[in-house]
């Protein structure tokens, strides 16, 4: 009789190595044209919006990494729009006036209304935004905005990274984000990007002008907004090359209150553009959404059944040492390499694990991660798979009882809570 596991397994296996395969060989069919080579023709004006809620400490570092840009400084409109701080935010941002920096302050309504706020007051052709906390390199502008080349691109993401991670929590998601780099752009080689990170994507403004500002959208703007240019059939890119760096949170506290909102935003704006699951939007109505579910439902699955087996041995442990009034002595700890299970499930997963590893190698290349990672993608490969179902089990506690999900009670909604992803995300 087959067991519930080997199936588990199995099609955990089969789901994880076909995407594997298909990235893969889609990574090796463009490995030629992965970063843009053209240059800038001429230099259209850009503006950036950083909205931010008591911001006070990183503030300045995100200024000064903007003026840092290696870009005309007459093109490039830099705004800042305090949402109602309560700290010294306001008086840090004012300290770059002098500099060209311009600064506006309203009460507070949530990032989306600063972001709003500053579009009214710009009129360049490309607009972006870049989070408080986060700081983006000399180059990314110049490497983002040849994909805008063709009329259909409305959008350019960069690739985010990890800013000086310290933590074991910080090093874990150094790893995640290195992997999200990887996916974010094979999404965009299959035309299927579908969401924009706040920390430096590049928006065509005309895109705004027709078809409306950034919406709340559950606190996930950059979600619905990249949904959104699904929606109307545009083109999302992805310049691997422009990084942008981003402190991400230090406690689990802090990771949690993140992730429950990047989640439960991710699965009400996806209910809301539901429409996008269909041959019309391509591989990314048929294959990249579907497979994003089917991934969250065997991850949780998995997570279920290892709880179950773990509770079971327990218990059936429990009752044999019970039934030999507990006398340890008579318990056989040896390990018996006979014991395990040498079947097609237990090959497989091999495979999907040597795999795995493959493409973590590949995503750290592609990232130009320097750190020594050996540690964190233990870490990572062991507890992430806990994490990512927990906070999916959250999300779906929130929907199914109707609770609302909140911003992390240490910021306001125009934070970055405290930072961006990949969604994955």
């Amino acid at each position: 009789m087959v067991d519930f596991g080997e199936i588990l397994i199995s099609v955990i296996a089969f789901v994880s190595l076909y995407t594997a395969i298909f990235f893969i060989i889609t990574l090796l069919e463009h490995r030629n044209n992965l970063v843009k080579k053209a240059r800038l023709r001429k230099y259209p004006s850009v503006c950036i919006i950083v909205p931010c809620y008591n911001e006070e400490k990183t503030l300045a570092k995100t200024l000064d990494s903007l003026l840092a840009l290696d870009y005309p400084k007459k093109k490039l409109d830099i705004i800042v729009v305090d949402d109602g701080s309560t700290d010294n935010t306001y008086a840090v941002a004012r300290k770059y006036v002098p500099k060209g920096v311009r600064v506006f302050k309203k009460k507070n309504g949530g990032k989306y209304t600063a972001l709003n706020l500053g579009l009214s007051k710009t009129k360049a052709e490309f607009v972006g935004a870049l989070d408080a906390d986060s700081f983006v390199h000399p180059q990314a502008l110049k490497r983002m905005l040849p994909y805008f080349d063709n009329p259909r691109v409305m959008a350019v993401t960069p690739s985010l990274k990890v800013y000086k991670p310290k933590s074991l929590l910080q090093r874990i998601q150094m790893v995640e984000y290195a992997v999200g780099i990887f996916f974010r752009k094979m999404f965009a080689l299959v035309g299927s990007i579908h969401v924009t990170p706040g920390p430096f994507s590049i928006y065509r403004k005309a895109f705004f002008d027709k078809h409306g500002p950034y919406r709340k959208a559950y606190m996930t703007e950059d979600i619905e907004i990249a949904l959104r240019m699904q929606h109307h059939n545009y083109i999302i890119e992805n310049a691997v090359d422009a990084y942008v760096y981003t402190i991400s949170p230090k406690s689990f506290k802090s990771l949690y209150y993140q992730r429950r909102r990047w989640y439960n935003g991710f699965l009400r704006n996806i209910l809301d553009y539901k429409k996008l699951f269909s041959k019309k939007h391509g591989n990314l109505g048929v294959y990249v959404l579907p497979l994003a579910f089917i991934s969250i439902g065997l991850v949780i699955i998995s997570f279920s059944y290892t709880i179950y087996k773990t509770i079971d041995g327990l218990w059936n442990n429990y009752l044999y040492a019970k039934a030999i009034n507990f006398d340890i002595f008579r318990f056989d700890f040896s390990p018996d390499l006979f014991m395990i299970n040498i079947n097609t499930a237990f090959i497989l997963g091999v495979i999907t694990i040597i795999t795995g590893i493959v493409m973590i190698v590949i995503a750290m290349k592609l990232a130009k991660e320097k750190q020594k990672i050996l540690l964190s993608y233990i870490l990572y490969v062991v507890s992430y798979w806990v994490l990512f179902s927990f906070w999916w089990l959250v999300v779906f506690f929130y929907k199914v009882t109707g609770k609302k999900v909140s911003w992390n009670p240490g910021k306001d909604s125009c934070g970055s809570a405290p930072t961006k992803s990949l969604s994955h995300s």
